[in-house]
């Protein structure tokens, strides 16, 4: 059996995507707007301090509103499975007002 020169380039590039060293890594701490259905709009920090902004007082269900719509990227970026907990699957969020 001969060996073609291309399932070495094709081994090198597997290896170094497994290693991480081909791409980077997706972040996983950001800041990003939210804005709620109850009018209010907030600066939330994702997986980082809470950003520079006025304080906020958020009742349960805003909380959770605030939690699941700042986290949306994340979850685009884990994909339909990651282990637990990480930065993807268990974030921190931190918000602010924008106003």
């Amino acid at each position: 059996m001969k060996f073609h020169p291309m399932y070495a380039i094709f081994a090198c590039a597997a290896a170094l995507w497994s290693t991480g060293s081909f791409a980077a890594a997706p972040q996983s701490s950001y800041s990003t707007e939210v804005h709620l259905s109850s009018g209010k709009d907030l600066i939330c920090g994702v997986n980082q301090a809470a950003p520079a902004g006025g304080a906020v007082s958020l009742t349960a269900g805003e909380q959770a509103q605030a939690d699941v719509l700042a986290t949306q990227r994340l979850r685009l970026l884990s994909g339909p499975s990651s282990p637990y907990p990480s930065a993807y699957t268990a974030p921190t969020v931190a918000c602010a007002s924008m106003s």
